[in-house]
């Protein structure tokens, strides 16, 4: 990692939202070089690794909100598939009692 990077990892800035910001970034660069005319809108969305329609797409939403309109909603959200921290203890506190010094090939 680069200085730079490695310093803002320290603040605190946890991996999903830094990844969020260099893609950003990228963004609004690729943007500029296409409304400047450099890049064609089938360029711009394989620089980006998505297609000419998705290009579209967060180009209009990025036009109508902002970076808002592009940020990962689901960031801060917990998943459906989380499994429930009572279910977590329980199969701790087997492992600490019942199997301890067993591991998961047992």
């Amino acid at each position: 990692m680069s200085g730079f990077i490695a310093s803002e990892w320290r603040l605190g800035m946890n991996r999903a939202a830094w990844l969020q910001d260099r893609r950003m970034q990228k963004f609004r660069d690729v943007l500029s070089r296409w409304s400047g005319g450099d890049l064609s809108m089938m360029e711009a969305g394989e620089l980006l690794g998505m297609s000419e329609r998705q290009f579209r797409r967060y180009r209009d939403r990025y036009e109508e909100a902002g970076e808002a309109g592009l940020l990962d909603r689901r960031l801060g959200k917990i998943s459906t598939r989380r499994v429930p921290a009572e279910a977590i203890e329980e199969m701790l506190e087997l492992y600490r009692h019942r199997y301890l010094g067993w591991n998961v090939k047992h």
